[in-house]
């Protein structure tokens, strides 16, 4: 039951994922113009989404930790499933570090002058 959850929960982020790059990316319109205070705006917004994400992951790798039973599957890879899940969360992390950095650049940018 839960394996199905997972599944549909991944189903479910990739038609979000698919169906934003049919839309279009406001990003491109802000990097079109050259606008460093948008792109820092939506840098910071991302940064704090990935960090939202790298929290929600090690905590799904913490309760696996505490409740061990509840991992539906062969329970010697418990600790293997635990590893992934901060493996996630690492990845969200460092992604949030490098937008983190970006939005900085663009508003070292801003202070400089440059832009619209």
């Amino acid at each position: 039951m839960l394996k199905g959850k997972w599944v549909c929960a991944f189903l479910g982020l990739g038609l979000l994922i698919s169906t934003q790059s049919f839309a279009g990316h406001p990003l491109e319109k802000l990097i079109d113009k050259g606008d460093h205070q948008g792109l820092a705006a939506h840098y910071a917004e991302e940064a704090k989404d990935f960090k939202a994400k790298a929290e929600q992951w090690e905590f799904a790798a913490e309760y696996y930790e505490k409740f061990p039973g509840a991992f539906e599957g062969d329970s010697s890879k418990v600790s293997e499933h635990i590893a992934h899940l901060r493996a996630i969360a690492e990845d969200f992390r460092k992604a949030a570090h490098e937008v983190r950095d970006l939005a900085n650049q663009h508003r070292s940018q801003v202070r400089k002058g440059q832009g619209p």
